[in-house]
């Protein structure tokens, strides 16, 4: 926690403050001198606030402004558990009519002339904030589409057919279901078409033409994993498939989808329904960057 201390030094009768961490309930303020004071402890976060002086909601025009959807304007401040490091306060560009209202503060019914000019470090640092935000209280599940398909091909398909299918439903994935599991166990990709293309072209004996059309996915994907898996190849057959929940953060799944080094990951559903199919969907980083603007652009001003 943080301990913050909140001032209106612009004078009047009584005052009150209300911020987004108070849930925008008015706490009131004591006079200190010649200046209203409220204290509190916080954790570390992007905050906004107002003051109630004399029945008329105000914000201190020296330190940063924002206005949310509605219009309304409030002081934002971004509050981190290093205070030695925090970003110095925005020092607002001198002009004639902020100098004539500076002994009030600014009412919030009005927007100054002029928005507030910031330093570049606090930009960066909101925006970091607001990203983390986003990535951490959205689920995977707010990038699923309302109304969306997904192809799963079975495991037990002849390899040529089932790139045939991927080549002409334009899918670079595909994930593969199990009937034996019954659960989805793998993904087909394009690289694995083009390891196939690659070992034909070194020695056509080894997997002949007619033989793809033989050979089912299922004996491609072991195959594949004693040719390239090495020594190794009984721990690699343990080896889980990766994916993640739909009540996963986007954080979560975004880390996930880097650490593995693929390009999407199978979100499988918390609960099972009555298709018995625990695919969901599939996670990308562009999906994921998608939602992050739309979520940004939803919660900036307009």
């Amino acid at each position: 926690m943080v301990h913050r201390r909140f001032s209106w030094p612009f004078g009047g009768q009584r005052a009150s403050f209300c911020g987004s961490f108070t849930g925008w309930r008015e706490c009131p303020m004591g006079l200190v001198g010649t200046e209203f004071q409220v204290v509190f402890d916080l954790p570390p976060g992007l905050y906004q606030y107002r003051f109630l002086v004399d029945g008329v909601w105000r914000c201190d025009d020296t330190k940063p402004i924002v206005r949310d959807e509605y219009g309304l304007i409030s002081n934002e401040m971004l509050v981190t558990l290093v205070e030695n490091n925090t970003h110095p306060a925005v020092q607002l560009e001198p002009s004639p009519i902020r100098r004539m209202n500076l002994d009030e503060g600014t009412i919030l019914t009005t927007m100054p002339p002029e928005p507030p000019s910031r330093n570049p470090g606090m930009q960066i640092a909101v925006f970091r904030h607001r990203v983390s935000e986003i990535l951490l209280h959205n689920t995977i599940y707010d990038v699923v589409p309302v109304s969306s398909k997904i192809a799963i091909l079975d495991a037990r398909l002849p390899v040529k057919q089932a790139f045939n299918i991927m080549h002409d439903e334009g899918l670079a994935l595909v994930p593969l279901w199990d009937d034996g599991q019954g659960t989805v166990t793998g993904m087909l990709t394009a690289s694995d078409f083009v390891l196939i293309l690659r070992k034909l072209q070194r020695n056509i004996r080894v997997l002949g033409h007619e033989e793809l059309e033989m050979h089912s996915v299922s004996a491609w994907k072991e195959a594949k994993l004693q040719y390239y898996g090495g020594a190794d190849v009984a721990g690699m057959q343990r080896r889980p498939l990766v994916h993640v929940k739909d009540s996963d953060n986007l954080r979560d799944v975004a880390l996930t989808i880097i650490q593995n080094e693929i390009s999407s990951v199978p979100i499988f559903k918390s609960s099972m329904d009555i298709s018995g199919i625990p695919l969901l969907n599939l996670a990308t980083l562009p999906g994921i960057l998608k939602c992050t603007v739309f979520f940004m652009r939803l919660c900036s001003p307009s």
